[in-house]
């Protein structure tokens, strides 16, 4: 089996327009990041950072130009959706996607759904096609889905597009998790075919016994569990496993931490030494931002709590609080728009984090060996869109100014505007385009996770001593409440 190492290696050996999805898909699933992060917090920021008045996000119903906006973006989904199979690419053009690009599928489905953009019988027929092939997909050993996977195959292939098994992602998994049990929610008719997805996975190799997140590394002739996770990645992916009756208690916890200070706003950055633990550590709001969109930071045995000024994970509330307020004060004191994210590129190195903070530096941009490429960043259309929905104020109205023309009405929304130039860079991508729908969706509805799960199959199975699968498997206690 080839390691990451190898991965890296012949996907620099691609022609160019296929070296820049192969990069981006395979640093997209290494957000999540390596080494062992322990964890703990003590809340101690003051002033605006805990005045929960501002967390209050724009809500509304959309205007005609809005409605334009989500149309433009479910045109990617509908560009990139493979006649035959129904999975969903990526990068536009590009027949690759991993387990995070289906959750994200999941996303614009539920938006277009809930718009009316797709019919009941288009819905019908696309959900179908992907449950089918989340049922019958080879798995690694037998048990857990590839990292990546060809649209027109459906078989486990590299980021590079071609044949092979690397191994699997806890972070990515735990995404789909999340919204796999909102379909559940939501579309409780398919709820038997949802449980039997999970049914198929094999959860010891995606928790250790500590509750840590692990993914799949080949190592001496077999595939084994590695801590897998970075700040905020953790805490979000957490959701998805406690939401099927796991424990992920060590990666739900903010720890090592240190606190840093930028333009007066306090923040929570990862307390690894890159220098020792050889990691790089950059620090990113977007797993926050979803949490805040998807759940509200509640808890996640809280989710039929529908006060939108209570906050039952505040730890969360206000590192996410505060990730956009450090950007707000970089817009008004250093007259720098700035929306950051992870996002891929038109050019080398074809795929960066855009943090607010890594490496021992204010906002860098990063790539996946960790070397900077500051002169690379993007004003993100992914991020610009989420922190105009979540926070309704002044700078998210100038930001929006200058980031609502940014798609091509043909395809869908670009991944953003160069922050030094102000070009566009017109790479397309599923992430950005389903964060746009799921942004509109928040802002029509509020917090998307509200409807309680349904009894299903899940239940029959596991109460079943007969038929019991075994003991790493979804559990889904208090889904009967």
């Amino acid at each position: 089996m080839m390691s990451l190492a190898c991965i890296w290696a012949n996907v620099c050996r691609l022609a160019t327009a296929a070296r820049a999805a192969a990069i981006a898909l395979i640093a997209a699933s290494l957000i999540g990041g390596c080494g062992v992060v322990v964890r703990g917090v003590q809340d101690s920021y003051n002033g605006l950072a805990n005045s929960d008045w501002f967390w209050h996000g724009r809500h509304g119903d959309l205007t005609e130009e809005q409605r334009q906006w989500l149309a433009t973006a479910w045109r990617y989904v509908a560009n990139n959706t493979h006649p035959t199979t129904g999975l969903v690419g990526a990068i536009d053009g590009y027949p690759v996607f991993t387990m995070a690009n289906v959750a994200e599928y999941l996303a614009a489905l539920h938006t277009a759904k809930q718009f009316e953009q797709v019919g009941a019988k288009e819905f019908d027929e696309r959900l179908s096609l992907l449950l089918d092939f989340l049922n019958t997909m080879a798995l690694v050993d037998g048990v857990l889905p590839n990292r990546s996977y060809h649209t027109a195959s459906g078989q486990m292939v590299d980021a590079a597009a071609q044949p092979g098994i690397v191994g699997w992602s806890a972070i990515d998994l735990g995404r789909l998790l999340i919204w796999l049990n909102l379909y559940r929610r939501h579309y409780p008719s398919f709820a038997e075919y949802i449980d039997k997805v999970v049914l198929r996975w094999d959860f010891c190799r995606l928790l250790d016994g500590r509750g840590q997140l692990t993914r799949g590394e080949y190592r001496d002739g077999g595939w084994l569990p590695v801590q897998e996770g970075r700040l905020g990645y953790e805490e979000y992916a957490a959701y998805g496993y406690y939401l099927w009756g796991q424990m992920p208690t060590l990666a739900d916890r903010f720890e090592p931490y240190e606190r840093r200070q930028f333009y007066q706003v306090p923040l929570l950055v990862d307390g690894r030494d890159p220098r020792v633990d050889r990691v790089i550590d950059p620090l990113l709001p977007t797993p926050y931002w979803y949490a805040g969109m998807e759940f509200n930071w509640d808890r996640w045995d809280q989710l039929d709590d529908d006060d939108d000024t209570d906050y039952g994970r505040l730890d969360l509330a206000r590192q996410a609080h505060s990730l956009y307020l450090v950007q707000e004060r970089r817009w008004r004191r250093d007259a720098l728009y700035t929306a950051r994210a992870e996002h891929i590129l038109s050019e080398a190195p074809h795929f960066v984090y855009d943090a607010v903070f890594g490496l021992g530096s204010p906002f860098p941009t990063l790539d996946a060996q960790g070397q900077f490429h500051n002169e690379a960043a993007l004003v993100s259309t992914k991020a610009a869109f989420m922190m105009w929905v979540l926070w309704d104020t002044e700078y998210t109205d100038a930001l929006m100014g200058v980031m609502r023309h940014l798609y091509d009405p043909e395809r869908g929304w670009y991944e953003g505007r160069k922050e030094r130039t102000a070009g566009y860079d017109q790479s397309l991508t599923l992430a950005t385009n389903a964060a746009v729908l799921q942004s509109m969706l928040y802002k029509q509805q509020g917090k998307l996770f509200r409807a309680p799960p349904p009894m299903s199959r899940l239940q029959r199975v596991l109460g079943d001593e007969f038929i019991h699968p075994g003991r790493c498997q979804p559990v889904l206690e208090f889904s009967s409440r």
